[in-house]
């Protein structure tokens, strides 16, 4: 069975490996032959013989009005990668065309959950290229959540010097979050809104995605991608910047 995964990474299902193992090891042989070899009834073997000789790993000659069926050698699986790989590398830039998301009509909605989940979102952040994001919600409940990763993402943030614009809603809690952390506000602008409401709940803008978090028991977060909402998040930010105070 452990020579069998491969085969059914590579594309082929159990049955089929069966019988190309099977063709491998008996050498030339008839359909019964390899029945009894792989344990599949004959009906069956002749049908997947079929299948393996369109992908070329099985050849068959006739000998005395019988036919006979021959596994290719091994490094033709190497081929029909290739083969394989020649093709996909054709066709990318179409996929790629395809992907983007300008002219799409909905925009591009990705949801996590959990502790992992959270962490893949902070490190998309990270890893986006961005110079500058925007924030502003939840004042400390990812440092409640996992402090010592949140550490470790705002040394990464100032070593790639990453711009971090952030409005605190005006509680006691979040004036302690800025006075407790201070060493994580390098490269940072922020400033308190006239709110004085703790949430659990936090925007994050980035290039063209708005990232809505919840820091609940059951964290989680939706990655909305769409440049016209990462455009109106940006400016309903920048309103709410001119009211805020330090």
């Amino acid at each position: 069975m452990e020579i069998i995964q491969p085969l059914k990474n590579f594309g082929l299902s159990e049955k089929e490996s069966k019988v190309y193992l099977a063709s491998l090891e008996i050498g030339n042989s008839m359909a019964s032959d390899l029945s009894l070899k792989s344990k599949l009834p004959r009906t069956l073997v002749y049908d997947i013989l079929e299948r393996l000789i369109e992908l070329g790993l099985i050849s068959y000659s006739i000998k005395y009005g019988k036919k006979y069926f021959l596994a290719a050698n091994p490094t033709e699986l190497l081929r029909i990668i290739k083969e394989k790989e020649r093709s996909i590398k054709e066709i990318i830039p179409e996929l790629k065309i395809l992907q983007k998301t300008e002219g799409q009509k909905r925009p591009l909605v990705e949801i996590y959950e959990g502790i992992d989940g959270m962490k893949t979102v902070m490190n998309k952040i990270l890893n986006s290229k961005a110079k500058e994001f925007y924030a502003y919600g939840s004042s400390r409940s990812s440092y409640e959540v996992m402090q010592a990763f949140m550490n470790d993402w705002h040394k990464q943030r100032i070593k790639k010097k990453i711009v971090m614009r952030i409005l605190y809603n005006n509680t006691k809690q979040a004036r302690e979050r800025v006075r407790e952390f201070s060493n994580t506000l390098k490269y940072s602008k922020y400033k308190f809104m006239p709110i004085e409401l703790e949430s659990p709940t936090a925007t994050v803008i980035f290039n063209n995605k708005v990232v809505l978090q919840s820091w609940t028991k059951e964290p989680f977060a939706v990655i909305i991608e769409s440049n016209e909402m990462a455009i109106n998040q940006i400016k309903y930010f920048e309103e709410l910047w001119k009211i805020a105070k330090r």
